[in-house]
């Protein structure tokens, strides 16, 4: 094999520049504390970093939306305690104005407590967090949900529940509709309400309720025409009787009206019922008692009502807690996921110390070497010897 001086000094270089490459190589593993510097370094090892690095990054927002949802419950649930003790206030003093002993002077005076409760309870209702959205309107919550006063209340947002997505396989609901919680008071089987609704003037109001047969949940619609009251089916429209009151009896429901009602002030029987229209029909009968049964019967419905309301509001707030405990667990798991994902990181990723400045050390000798060898051969041209 022929060896030119040429092919000398071009191996040497050749040589000279890997090594002085892989020292780099090895330098940068140190100085980054990563083995893999580049993809090329371990393609697999890189994808599956990269995989991984992809996975954290969502299970770091998935906890940013635990944290925005545990904020979001924690005020709901707030507000949820605050009205449980409204409606139990509000059942206390309709146990009160039972009291067959209160004068009329009394009874009104319980009646303006009640009217500040409502005012409250409507307020609540219209709550809103740091952000200014309404907590109870649904998925409008730029939207006040509700609007009206004590004749008559309307709820203005939708059925929607706002969600967050707090773990790969959870959207978790974050708000609770208004209707779900105020406007869905189920009353027992084979029981009804029968309170005025919205928009009415007029003092009417429901003095008595009380079944006559086997109550079935059909609901009706009862509308004051300035002489009789006229019943329909809700559901159907059809007409069910009409009858000037004060005592109304239909289907297996009968009915003592009390106060002065306009025309067109409506009311409703259903097992459902708002809990702002029972604060209605609990002001108007203790600021106008019926002549004939009092205020026992109005008094005795809004002790009911308030008891169903209670058992509503409980049920939406056990809700509530049982998501504010599923977020802490969710946390738990979000912790426990960033140290595995750190500790996979870092077997793929982390360079061995040791082992890399040991490289480092024998590469430099060998970069040395290398070095001086080059010197050494480079003279041992012939020309070197020529005189």
């Amino acid at each position: 094999m022929r060896i030119s001086t040429g092919m000398l000094y071009q191996t040497g270089v050749n040589t000279i520049q890997k090594q002085t490459a892989q020292m780099l190589q090895t330098q940068q593993q140190v100085a980054t504390g990563r083995r893999i510097v580049s993809p090329a370094d371990d393609p697999i090892a890189s994808a599956r970093a990269l995989e991984i690095t992809q996975a954290q990054g969502i299970n770091a927002q998935q906890q940013i939306n635990q944290g925005y949802a545990k904020d979001a419950l924690g005020l709901m649930e707030n507000k949820l305690a605050a009205v449980e003790e409204l409606v139990i206030h509000t059942r206390t003093r309709a146990v009160a104005a039972g009291n067959g002993t209160y004068a009329p002077s009394e009874l009104k005076a319980i009646a303006t407590d009640v009217r500040a409760s409502f005012d409250s309870m409507l307020a609540l209702a219209n709550s809103q967090n740091g952000q200014g959205e309404y907590l109870f309107s649904g998925y409008q919550a730029d939207v006040k949900p509700y609007a009206g006063t004590l004749d008559g209340v309307t709820y203005q947002g939708d059925q929607g529940q706002r969600t967050l997505q707090v773990s790969p396989s959870r959207l978790m609901s974050v708000s609770n509709a208004g209707s779900e919680v105020f406007d869905a008071v189920r009353q027992e089987p084979g029981k009804f309400f029968a309170v005025p609704v919205a928009p009415n003037g007029g003092t009417g109001h429901i003095a008595q309720a009380q079944t006559t047969g086997a109550y079935t949940g059909t609901r009706y619609d009862i509308q004051w025409d300035g002489t009789n009251y006229n019943v329909t089916d809700a559901d159907t429209g059809a007409a069910i009787v009409s009858q000037s009151g004060p005592t109304l009896t239909f289907g297996a429901v009968q009915l003592e009206m009390g106060g002065t009602p306009n025309v067109g002030d409506s009311f409703e029987v259903g097992p459902r019922a708002s809990v702002f229209n029972m604060y209605t029909n609990m002001v108007r009968a203790l600021e106008n008692p019926s002549p004939t049964v009092g205020i026992q019967g109005a008094v005795a419905q809004a002790i009911d009502g308030m008891d169903r309301s209670l058992d509503q509001v409980l049920t939406v707030r056990a809700s509530v807690g049982s998501r504010m405990v599923e977020i802490s667990t969710l946390e738990s798991v979000g912790s426990d996921l960033d140290v595995q994902y750190a500790q996979t990181l870092s077997r793929l990723q982390d360079v061995d110390y040791a082992e890399a400045v040991s490289n480092l050390t024998l590469q430099q000798t060998y970069l040395q070497a290398s070095q001086q060898s080059f010197l050494r051969i480079n003279q041992l041209s012939l020309f070197n010897y020529l005189s």
